[in-house]
């Protein structure tokens, strides 16, 4: 009787395959979440830098956020509102705006005052500060055709306060450059007396201003050692309506006649 071939050797019961298949699924498995582990993490560290990067930005802005103390001026007669700002060395006005600032004050003080004793130095100072058509219609102000030329209106009795209420640059250009013209908008008051009456009134002026070459003569020089000088002048009363009131005027008390007789009853 013959034994079949093979029949006495073990065959194994699961057949080998069927161990790769299941080792290379359980790597494809793993090598998948370590894959979407990796991915998470790389989303993290993302996250963590962007964040990281946030903070920095916001922790640099942190200096920049802060509390300033303002000083508001009203006035009582217009309700306009202005921020007084101090003059201090390295503080919010600079040298430069507060010379250009005097020079536009003392302009127009010598250009609106109106007092006869010095009424030949306003007019030359105002002049000498004056250029283009600032300087023509000043000239024109003043000129003996004119019909209200100050001197005729007002006479020798007369006379003209200016009071100095704010100026704001429009532009801040001439900082850099002051060679190139700015304007400013000045506010100020004008108080005319008499020997009748006195008038309060409120005016809104445009300065158009540059800074020229040092002027030529020492007499110039003394008087306007920069070179400042207004190319355009305009002033416009503002809408409230003049304060008018009577000059004080010395009066004798009232006669009253002497009692001849009582009243009969």
């Amino acid at each position: 009787m013959q034994i079949e071939a093979g029949k006495g050797v073990d065959q194994p019961l699961v057949n080998e395959s069927y161990f790769h298949d299941g080792a290379r699924w359980e790597r494809d498995i793993y090598r998948r979440l370590e894959i979407s582990r990796n991915v998470w993490r790389v989303v993290a560290v993302a996250a963590l830098v962007c964040l990281a990067i946030g903070l920095l930005t916001l922790l640099s802005l942190v200096p920049l956020k802060s509390t300033e103390v303002v000083t508001l001026l009203v006035d009582k007669a217009t309700g306009f509102v202005e921020v007084a700002k101090p003059l201090e060395e390295g503080g919010p006005i600079s040298q430069r705006e507060a010379v250009t600032q005097a020079n536009i004050v003392r302009y127009i003080r010598a250009r609106e005052t109106y007092d006869p004793p010095a009424l030949r130095d306003n007019f030359e100072l105002a002049s000498l500060l004056s250029a283009g058509q600032a300087s023509k219609h000043l000239q024109e102000a003043f000129s003996p055709n004119n019909l209200h030329n100050p001197v005729k209106l007002y006479g020798i009795g007369g006379r003209i306060r200016v009071i100095i209420h704010s100026v704001n640059f429009l532009s801040q250009g001439w900082m850099e450059n002051p060679k190139s013209p700015a304007t400013a908008a000045v506010r100020f008051t004008t108080v005319r007396t008499s020997d009748r009456e006195r008038i309060e009134e409120h005016w809104a002026a445009n300065v158009r201003f540059r800074y020229t070459a040092e002027p030529i003569k020492n007499e110039w020089r003394w008087d306007n050692p920069l070179g400042f000088q207004v190319i355009e002048y305009r002033k416009d009363q503002e809408t409230v309506a003049p304060i008018i009131g009577a000059a004080p005027v010395a009066t004798e008390p009232p006669q009253v006649a002497p009692v001849t007789g009582a009243p009969s009853q």
